[in-house]
């Protein structure tokens, strides 16, 4: 629905063959990429369309209009609400629309377009897991997988060394600003760094009990999953919603790292490692520029004590500034209510607390309590 100067209309008409291109030419971006949604109006052709955008968190396919307005023709197209798909359904809905666009040009003995050489192309690495790997990675880079320079395919074969799977879109996503041969470097730094300095002895046992008493949903959302696990967590280490967390120092010693736990080199692109190794779950906080006590640090230690729990199986995994990725919206809703159980939060704010003195009563930062109050409802539904 939208509006054609005064006069309310529920259709449009239009090619379909620039979406049709667009799409098959953003595919491996759409689906290895990581925060980089897709807008339909970069392929709109010079026609009036709504501003409907698609984009994948590496669990979750999520699609919404937003509103757009045009003056030449008046046109106003109103936001609508989204719509959550599997990744499966999203695929087959999009070669769908594809296929039949192809389908109805081949008709016409139109079919050795651009499009439909691409596409084809596009399914032989479908078809190909090792190409598939490397054409998302890819398109977390926002690179074209058929046009890459020799130094970012060796940048690409790097990262795939170390990261597998989700962390390795959101590696890559993460560093698409950065010097990635640098960061990549770095990574394998901390992989041979002396184990006593990052080692979290006890998190991987609190990890595999939590997984038990918390167990995954099909379909859970991220953030869903996040603040259950954190809930299971205080449950399990027996600290109820009043015990604060202090500093970095006393949540890595509340999982068992030791005195000489410290934090990593300085770098970009990656705010913490975490490292499965033989002995245990590593995490490495890299420095910032800001002083140690700094809530932001405790907030990524926390982020990545949730990346362990929230994803327990042995793995090597990024924490970093990614907001619309799987893993890192989990940890980032372990890290809010773990560090400041929202009944808690709740119950201060009651009895006067303004958002300042509640924020450094937990040692985070005020917007993690103003999300915490605005969230309040749907922590207390999933995890009741």
């Amino acid at each position: 629905m939208h509006l054609h100067g005064e006069t309310p209309a529920d259709h449009l008409t239009l090619p379909l063959y620039p979406l049709a291109e667009g799409l098959i030419y953003s595919w491996w971006s759409l689906f290895g990429g990581r925060d980089c949604p897709l807008s339909l109006m970069r392929h709109r052709g010079g026609f009036a369309l709504p501003d409907v955008r698609m984009s994948f968190d590496g669990a979750a396919f999520e699609i919404g209009a937003w509103q757009r307005t045009y003056t030449n023709p008046a046109i106003r197209f109103w936001s609508g609400p989204s719509e959550l798909l599997g990744r499966a359904e999203a695929e087959a809905r999009l070669s769908e629309f594809v296929e039949l666009v192809l389908e109805r040009l081949g008709a016409l003995d139109i079919g050795s377009t651009s499009a439909a050489l691409r596409w084809e192309r596009v399914k032989a690495s479908l078809e190909d897991q090792d190409e598939k790997s490397f054409c998302e990675s890819a398109g977390a880079l926002q690179l074209d997988p058929y046009e890459i320079s020799d130094d970012e395919a060796e940048t690409i074969d790097g990262a795939s060394e170390i990261f597998t799977g989700e962390p390795l879109a959101e590696f890559l996503s993460g560093a698409r600003s950065v010097n990635r041969p640098r960061l990549i470097k770095w990574v394998r730094r901390m992989k041979a760094r002396p184990g006593f300095r990052s080692l979290v002895a006890d998190l991987q046992d609190v990890a595999k009990q939590v997984a038990v008493s918390a167990p995954p949903k099909t379909s859970e959302q991220a953030w869903a999953l996040g603040y259950r696990r954190a809930r299971a967590t205080r449950l399990a280490l027996g600290l109820n919603s009043s015990r604060r967390i202090g500093s970095v120092r006393d949540l890595a010693e509340l999982f068992g790292a030791g005195p000489g736990f410290d934090l990593a080199p300085e770098t970009d692109g990656i705010q913490l490692l975490r490292e499965d190794r033989d002995d245990g779950v590593h995490l490495h906080l890299r420095k910032g520029r800001t002083s140690r006590s700094d809530p932001a640090y405790l907030f990524t230690f926390a982020r990545g004590v949730g990346d362990a729990l929230c994803f327990p199986d042995p793995d090597v995994a990024p924490v970093n500034e990614l907001h619309f990725a799987y893993r890192q919206a989990s940890g980032r809703a372990f890290a809010a209510e773990f560090l400041a159980p929202v009944e808690e939060v709740s119950s201060m704010q009651a009895d006067g607390h303004d958002s300042f003195s509640i924020a450094g009563a937990f040692g985070v930062g005020t917007q993690t309590i103003a999300l915490q109050l605005e969230n309040r409802g749907r922590i207390l539904e999933v995890c009741k």
